[in-house]
């Protein structure tokens, strides 16, 4: 884990208070970083089945689904790692370079899934390879503790700020007073926004491939806080 600090801005503002006194101000911008490696990934694994009869296309991506949900609950830890969408059935066309021609009739169906064990990655799809899937795709990559680590990148902007009016008001020769004022200025404030993605994907056309899943690298993740903070300088 790096953390990495910096200095945005630092201005000075003056205003009148409601006693006519006028109360010296210095307000400052403050950063924390902080960074670590992915612990969870999250994916999309999608089932889609083209025949002449509906009915049929229905039953085969139900049945794949199944047996796709069936390997995924050997990696759950709560039942909320698992969403299923509903299938959806169309009828299928191709361009034969005139017109379009009826091919049949598409089910489709996803499953967005969380693994917590980002090292059982290359296990789990080797598995769900054994399958009839379509693809897998929308791999993003998170931490289980982002909370907690936004929350430490908020005290690291705070005391960055603070040594940063200190430095201000010491070059200044003026005196810190209390803290006035303290907003979070931060464009990502959830943790959605600080995953990556690594813009991976595999399709598998309804073929079951199986052998060895295929491994990922992921990106550092970075979880940034910026904060505002305002000072009152002390006669």
């Amino acid at each position: 884990m790096k953390y990495l600090l910096f200095f945005a801005f630092v201005s000075f503002v003056s205003c009148r208070s409601s006693n006519n006194e006028k109360t010296e101000k210095i307000r400052v911008t403050g950063e924390g970083k902080i960074r670590v490696k992915p612990d969870l990934v999250i994916l999309t694994l999608s089932v889609s089945f083209t025949e002449p009869k509906m009915v049929d296309a229905v039953r085969k991506t139900q049945e794949t689904v199944d047996s796709v949900v069936g390997i995924l609950n050997q990696f759950v830890k709560n039942e909320n790692d698992i969403k299923t969408s509903s299938i959806s059935a169309n009828k299928e066309y191709s361009y034969n370079g005139r017109t379009d021609v009826f091919v049949g009739f598409q089910a489709r169906q996803s499953i967005d899934f969380v693994l917590n064990d980002i090292d059982k990655f290359t296990q789990l799809t080797g598995k769900v390879l054994e399958t009839k899937i379509s693809s897998i795709s929308n791999i993003q990559f998170g931490h289980s503790k982002a909370d907690s680590l936004f929350r430490e990148a908020d005290l690291l902007a705070y005391d960055d700020a603070l040594k940063s009016a200190n430095k201000l008001c010491s070059r200044a020769n003026v005196k810190l007073g209390k803290l006035i004022f303290m907003t979070n200025a931060s464009d990502n404030n959830n943790y959605d926004f600080n995953g990556n993605s690594s813009g991976e994907s595999i399709n598998t056309y309804s073929k079951a491939y199986g052998g060895r899943g295929f491994k990922i690298s992921p990106e550092v993740l970075e979880f940034k806080r910026t904060l505002v903070s305002e000072y009152a300088i002390a006669d």
